[in-house]
């Protein structure tokens, strides 16, 4: 994956949403960034916007959620086409301190990494610097 040149937050929590714009933004610059805090419009985003393009993306991916929770999500996530799979890389950002949460979450093969909230700068700097070894 290359340098991603987006960030889409998902999480029906509006401050947090806004929360992660900003420190986005700090850390990165003028990228775009998408949020959505009804998962399914989130879902419905990737499934049009990344069909016939190349958009190297970062999600952030809440868990608790009143529709869809992550995990909903990511069972829809599964089903999509592979070209649109391999242009994001998923990271959940939660609450939930739980260790099954945890778990469940790294034994997904989309999930790179698990993020408790808040999101901070040092932790979007990182991930940008992973990204770039990968490249």
């Amino acid at each position: 994956m290359k340098i991603p040149v987006r960030f889409i937050v998902i999480d029906d929590d509006q401050i947090n949403n806004l929360y992660c714009r900003i420190i986005i933004k700090q850390a990165a610059g003028e990228l775009e960034i998408k949020t959505f805090d009804i998962p399914e419009k989130g879902f419905e985003y990737i499934t049009k916007e990344y069909s016939n393009n190349k958009n190297p993306t970062v999600l952030f991916l809440d868990i608790n959620m009143p529709t869809w929770s992550g995990w909903d999500f990511l069972d829809n996530f599964e089903k999509l086409d592979e070209n649109i799979k391999k242009q994001i890389k998923i990271y959940i950002l939660s609450s939930s301190v739980d260790p099954a949460d945890h778990q469940q979450a790294m034994d997904n093969k989309y999930v790179v990494g698990y993020i408790e909230k808040p999101l901070s700068e040092l932790t979007v700097l990182a991930i940008l610097e992973e990204q770039e070894e990968i490249v």
